[in-house]
């Protein structure tokens, strides 16, 4: 596989590529992003649906690449996040992810600033 990159990679995961958090671009959706679930939260008592997020960022723009958004999923629920994962179930929509509307995935939760700071020690 050829990579473009702007830093070094020793062993790249094909999540990082193709979520691209560092690049001017990449960071500019992963802002977004994070943004997306923001606003979730703040609308849902802390609680982030995918589905709602990925709506979000296509109505700014539709053809923004769902995989790369798929891919910061891994980033924002890690160790260095600003998300949990739940085991509450959230049914997909099929119109804004295609071929998923019939499957499941989780609630993520906003964590609070203490909840961050923790992680990160």
């Amino acid at each position: 596989m050829t990579t473009l990159s702007t830093h070094p990679l020793d062993e790249p995961d094909l999540l990082s590529l193709i979520a691209d958090n560092w690049t001017p671009l990449g960071i500019d959706l992963a802002d977004q992003f994070r943004e997306a679930c923001r606003l979730e939260a703040e609308a849902n008592a802390g609680l982030v649906h995918p589905c709602k997020v990925t709506a979000r960022l296509k109505a700014n723009d539709p053809d923004v690449n769902t995989r790369r958004i798929s891919a910061l999923w891994s980033t924002a629920c890690g160790r260095d996040g600003y998300l949990d994962k739940t085991d509450i179930p959230a049914q997909l929509d099929g119109s804004v992810s295609r071929g998923n509307g019939n499957k499941e995935s989780v609630y993520r939760r906003w964590r609070t600033a203490a909840q961050t700071a923790r992680s990160t020690s």
